[in-house]
């Protein structure tokens, strides 16, 4: 052990402030050094703590600090803070409502600013939660920029999430649709000494029927006076420490620092050119609730190494309908990667890898015709692009591939996805336009009535680059487009309650359940499509001239034409 790393292991608290400096600015000698300090990591409790601006957070983080003093716990404090557009660094406004602290030794504290990440984290965050786990701190106390659908990184990070949330904040639907019921271990409403609170606490229990099945459990603090702090605390122990830190050894400061096992077995598997064992060939693409459908029998789960990065989550494995199926959740369990996030590339290499051939993908969407009410659903046959900046195509790195796109949907798979809906009672429209935005935020009014002018049917954020990376696959692809509520072009949109879109969330979940099981019961043995000639034409080089590492790369995609 060097003498950085001793001193960092000693409690040196210089020493540990030029580390973490050297983390945020990808130090070669830091991040070195986490490397030798990964054996002294997993002690810390990893707390994460994230809700809207105005909520309270840093406040409610200065009280917890104190009573975790009181029991003479030794902690360190992640601030992460927008960052400032003159100087680069944080803006250090959660560090304000600490300054007692500052004069403890067993306290560090540290802003973290964004520097454009997104997530609500900054990039180098579980870089320097490794270090201050190796320090030998008991707590690590994480506090996001605030909640949002790109701001839910943390659960990934932290063993549990406590979600902060006040009364009077406002839209109640945005806030659940922003996915925060997914990522929260604990919910604490703080300011619970203001009107609303039991309204909030209301809304929240009617919540709990969605997902999973979870019931995090509630708590109202008011932080000024210690209100609901102990309580708060006794909730943060006793949540499982389900994701399991681990240092960035490899010397990354982005790294992952978490695996949700999620009490099931999970098995890596790595992709080379020419490996596949077939294991599925129907993959599903969705919400997690999936994984609980009727009549599926879960057999493995599978961790995916894949060339171009993680998928979402780890791919579940087993039976439905007596077919070979994989599930795979879109936006990872918890709901933690947002739209402009997702690995696209990782997913469906993933489900090629695996021996899919046809994937059926789900997907809540904005309805942009009276027509399409909240609870149908809609198989669209066309799409429209309005993401920017996407990867959206396995090729480049020497081999260029121009695939047929006109009709981006399989059109067997359109058709038994059709009668699937038929079958499940389900009203549902066969052909359409899907506009596919950028996110994460909703669509200005003005937008949505030029997308209404252009005949666009529904509007989400995810399903046409699976689309396009499953034609380059090979992989029969339909999209079951699940209308939630009105985009808000309608005049009747802000009058939308959170009841109201409980009500079409469970009911859509439930179609959604019935569709595929009924989808999967159908679907031939035989493609008659032409989805699996998608490459015959489409590649352009010259064999010979191709890197062997693009081949190599690509070659679970490309063999069968390099023969």
């Amino acid at each position: 052990m060097n003498d950085w790393s001793r001193r960092i292991r000693e409690g040196d608290a210089r020493a540990l402030a030029r580390a973490a400096t050297g983390i945020e600015n990808g130090d070669p000698e830091a991040l070195a050094l986490l490397g030798e300090l990964a054996p002294f990591t997993c002690h810390a409790r990893i707390v994460g703590i994230t809700g809207a601006p105005g909520a309270g957070k840093s406040t409610l983080v200065d009280a917890l600090a104190s009573a975790l003093r009181r029991e003479g716990k030794t902690l360190a404090i992640l601030a992460v803070d927008p960052t400032s557009s003159l100087t680069g660094g944080a803006i250090l406004g959660d560090r304000i409502r600490m300054q007692r602290h500052y004069a403890d030794a067993a306290v560090f504290i540290r802003s973290m600013a964004t520097r454009g990440s997104l997530g609500g984290l900054a990039r180098a965050t579980a870089g320097v939660v490794a270090l201050m786990d190796a320090a030998g701190k008991d707590y690590v106390i994480i506090e996001t920029v605030g909640v949002g659908q790109a701001e839910i990184a943390i659960a990934g990070l932290a063993q549990v999430t406590v979600v902060v949330l006040v009364p009077g904040m406002g839209d109640d639907v945005q806030a659940l649709k922003a996915g925060i019921l997914e990522i929260a271990d604990v919910f604490a409403i703080n300011k619970s000494d203001q009107p609303g609170a039991d309204r909030v606490e209301r809304e929240l229990q009617a919540m709990m029927g969605l997902g999973d099945g979870r019931k995090p459990p509630i708590v109202k603090t008011v932080a000024t006076d210690g209100k609901g702090i102990g309580e708060l605390l006794d909730c943060v122990r006793a949540v499982p420490g389900r994701r399991q830190a681990k240092g960035a050894a490899a010397g990354s400061p982005d790294q992952a620092t978490g695996l949700a096992a999620a009490g099931r077995e999970t098995h890596p598997t790595h992709s080379h050119s020419g490996e596949r064992k077939v294991k599925a060939e129907i993959g599903i693409i969705g919400g997690s609730g999936l994984y609980t459908m009727p009549g599926f029998e879960a057999a493995e789960e599978v961790l995916m190494q894949t060339p171009f990065g993680d998928p979402s989550d780890n791919f579940v494995l087993g039976t439905l309908a007596g077919r070979q199926v994989a599930f795979l959740s879109r936006h990872g369990r918890g709901h933690r990667i947002s739209p402009s996030e997702l690995n696209f590339r990782a997913n469906i290499y993933g489900m090629k890898s695996l021996g899919v051939e046809r994937i059926i993908s789900l997907s809540a969407v904005g309805s942009l015709k009276e027509e399409h009410r909240p609870q149908d659903f809609v198989i669209p046959d066309q799409f429209f692009d309005r993401t920017r900046g996407r990867v959206s195509t396995f090729f480049g790195e020497g081999l260029v591939a121009h695939i047929s796109f006109a009709d981006p949907i399989c059109p067997q798979m359109a058709g038994v996805v059709a009668g699937a809906c038929a079958t499940a009672g389900v009203n549902a429209k066969k052909g359409g336009t899907y506009l596919c935005m950028e996110g994460p935020a909703f669509s200005t009014k003005a937008e949505s009535n030029v997308y209404r002018s252009w005949g666009m049917d529904v509007i989400g954020m995810t399903n046409l680059q699976e689309a396009k990376l499953a034609r380059e696959a090979e992989i029969c692809y339909v999209t079951v487009a699940m209308v939630t509520d009105y985009d808000c072009w309608h005049p009747q949109h802000d009058a939308v309650t959170v009841a109201d879109i409980i009500a079409n969330l469970v009911q859509n979940a439930a179609h959604a359940c019935a569709v595929v099981a009924a989808a999967v019961a159908a679907m031939p043995a035989e493609r008659t499509c032409q989805c699996g000639a998608a490459l015959s034409h489409a590649i352009l080089t010259d064999r010979a001239t191709v890197p062997q590492t693009t081949r190599q790369k690509l070659g679970i995609l490309i063999d069968k034409y390099f023969v």
